[in-house]
């Protein structure tokens, strides 16, 4: 008897596991959400207004940006799952303070290193994220009242290379978005780059695959309408760690298609057939003093092959392009490739990436030590260099009018579009031009006079605010409605008359990667920076990031769809069939290493925001 009671008391217990079970699982959602995450909530009617308690920035949706196009247009809504103490406990990294000099303001650089910035030393977890869940009703490319004939839409998308967490990344994620850039795509996350090669210093082999994966996701038939792009659409490649935005979109597409024409001009000019020319320039890379590193054996970048720099021969003076035996390349017209920044349509720039992942995963296969990305990207460079004045010498008819196969050939491996930002207006590495420029109001014609001076430019050439920047907007005008480009500090060259849309902070001598700790409080938007970024983080209707005129259309870009409601960072891990889920900023931002300074930043908004009002919700 006393068997038989045991035995059903197991039976019932039992049965009460297997429905308390059942009811769990009933009630947790396809996708666990992890704190600090977005769970995915399935909506045909609009989300009620944001809780006008909380911060501005949270990611939920106003009535007015959250319903869907058309009545009964089924929409993935994100709603924030509240985010557990543990979670948001310390973070025990943090970077090393940047080397100091004894007088940061006037530094005397030598020459110098050119070894590729190192990412943090440790590879963190992936990041707490939000969950895109089932894709709903897609986004429309762009606003259909803006198709029209002789018109065109495209969209641009900023891509960041970036390993690990550092308050840097935080400036140059802070600084695109106050511009008005689309929310950068975060790429390489926790990636080990003794995966791609065998070099102990070869971090930046990472861009080179990270870049031609997210190409490929993004042009596949198969990604998600709000991530796929087209092979016109514009993309910027640009390095986190030391680079910062200064200047608008539509001064950077202004720029960019400038550049282009002033390139493809002189292609046409220096091609003496009659047939059809078949090299053009599309993509465009940052343009540095010194052909680094030509001396490297596992790379040809055929230095002595690169054409000569359009600008000014008297640039510099009578000393302009003499090396002093390469000793000292700062009178040099820039007219070598520098890896910090690229710009071009995907399609292009997919070629250019799978050519040079091909020669790093071939390389890599012959145990060959490859760590330049800028190397690697040069060789391709090289090559095409070589190939276009093979062609300009031979035409279609080869040396012996018998070479229309391998023409072919070469015609398809070595013609990339690939040229150079000669005139850096795009973006001004600092690396040989440590003195070259300052961060200046342009309407000082006296601080600007005295430090041309100084550097022995007579007549002084920079002066005043470049045309295409007075015709910019202002973001400072959503807060200072009196704001002038002119009164707004910014960094400019004194000897090429440039104000660039981008900063690369790549000069090391004397400890000067420290000037991206020493400059941060100096540029325009710093004393704003808390406002600016709340304003960036809400959600909006987008807009045009600007048009552009050409010969035969007019070209409006904007940023993709996502932009309305996800204004963090964006995240690419290696599919693009679901959108892209947002970083949050405190695992972003963090420091790499415990502080080995009690009174230094203990925190990133210490560095980033210097406030005292702690991070950003």
């Amino acid at each position: 008897m006393l068997f038989r009671i045991v035995v059903v008391s197991v039976l019932f217990y039992f049965l009460l596991s297997l429905s308390n079970a059942k009811a769990l699982l009933e009630s947790t959602p396809d996708v666990p959400a992890q704190p600090g995450q977005h769970k995915p909530v399935e909506s045909k009617a609009p989300p009620p207004p944001p809780n006008k308690s909380k911060p501005v920035g949270q990611n939920e949706q106003s009535e007015k940006h959250g319903q869907a196009g058309q009545a009964g247009q089924t929409r993935t809504e994100y709603a924030i799952v509240p985010t557990t103490k543990a979670a948001l406990a310390p973070q025990s990294q943090k970077t090393k303070q940047p080397e100091k000099i004894e007088n940061p303001k006037q530094p005397v650089p030598p020459v110098q290193s050119e070894t590729p910035e190192q990412p943090p030393k440790k590879h963190p977890k992936l990041p707490p994220l939000l969950q895109p869940g089932k894709s709903g009703k897609e986004q429309p490319r762009f606003p259909e009242n803006l198709d029209r004939p002789g018109h065109k839409n495209q969209r641009l998308v900023v891509l960041l290379p970036a390993t690990g967490p550092n308050p840097d990344l935080c400036k140059f994620l802070f600084s695109a978005m106050i511009l008005g850039y689309p929310t950068p795509i975060v790429i390489t996350w926790g990636a080990d780059y003794r995966e791609v090669t065998p070099s102990p210093i070869g971090w930046n082999m990472l861009k080179i695959v990270g870049v031609a994966n997210y190409l490929d996701a993004a042009l596949n038939a198969n990604a998600h309408p709000d991530e796929r792009l087209d092979k016109d659409d514009l993309v910027l490649i640009a390095d986190g760690y030391d680079v910062w935005f200064q200047l608008t979109p539509d001064v950077l597409l202004k720029r960019y298609h400038e550049g282009n024409a002033r390139a493809n001009a002189r292609l046409r000019e220096e091609w003496p057939h009659q047939s059809p020319m078949p090299m053009k320039q599309t993509i465009m890379a940052a343009s540095g003093k010194n052909c680094f590193p030509r001396f490297d054996t596992n790379i040809t970048m055929r230095c002595n092959l690169m054409p000569e720099s359009p600008e000014r021969i008297d640039l510099y003076g009578a000393a302009t392009d003499d090396n002093h035996n390469m000793t000292d390349f700062h009178t040099m017209r820039p007219k070598y490739i520098n890896g910090g920044t690229y710009i071009g349509p995907a399609g292009d720039l997919r070629n250019l990436f799978r050519r040079t992942s091909s020669k790093l995963q071939s390389g890599a296969g012959r145990g060959e030590e490859l760590w330049s990305e800028q190397g690697m990207t040069g060789e391709v460079l090289g090559e095409q260099e070589l190939w276009r004045k093979w062609r300009r010498r031979y035409d279609d008819s080869g040396a012996d009018g018998n070479d229309t196969d391998a023409l072919s050939i070469m015609n398809r491996d070595y013609e990339y579009h690939f040229g150079l930002d000669y005139r850096q207006e795009i973006s001004v590495p600092t690396s040989h031009a440590e003195k070259d420029g300052w961060i200046v109001r342009l309407n000082n014609k006296a601080d600007i006079g005295a430090r041309s001076t100084k550097l022995g430019i007579d007549p002084v050439r920079l002066r005043g605010v470049p045309a295409d920047i007075k015709a910019s907007s202002n973001p400072l005008k959503k807060i200072v409605p009196s704001a002038d480009w002119g009164e707004m500090p910014m960094y400019a060259d004194f000897w090429t008359e440039n104000v660039p849309v981008l900063l690369h902070h790549n000069a090391r001598a004397h400890g000067l990667k420290g000037r991206r700790t020493w400059w941060w409080a100096d540029m325009w938007y710093f004393k704003y920076l808390r406002q600016l970024v709340t304003i960036g983080l809400a959600p909006k209707e987008l807009t045009p990031l600007g048009e552009v005129k050409l010969e035969s259309t007019n070209v409006t870009y904007w940023a993709p769809p996502l932009d309305r409601v996800r204004r963090r960072p964006r995240f690419f891990r290696k599919s693009l069939v679901q959108p892209m889920v947002e970083m949050e900023y405190d695992h972003v931002c963090r420091f790499e290493e415990e502080p080995e300074d009690p009174e230094g930043p203990q925190n990133w908004w210490d560095e980033v925001l210097r406030d005292g009002k702690g991070g950003i919700e």
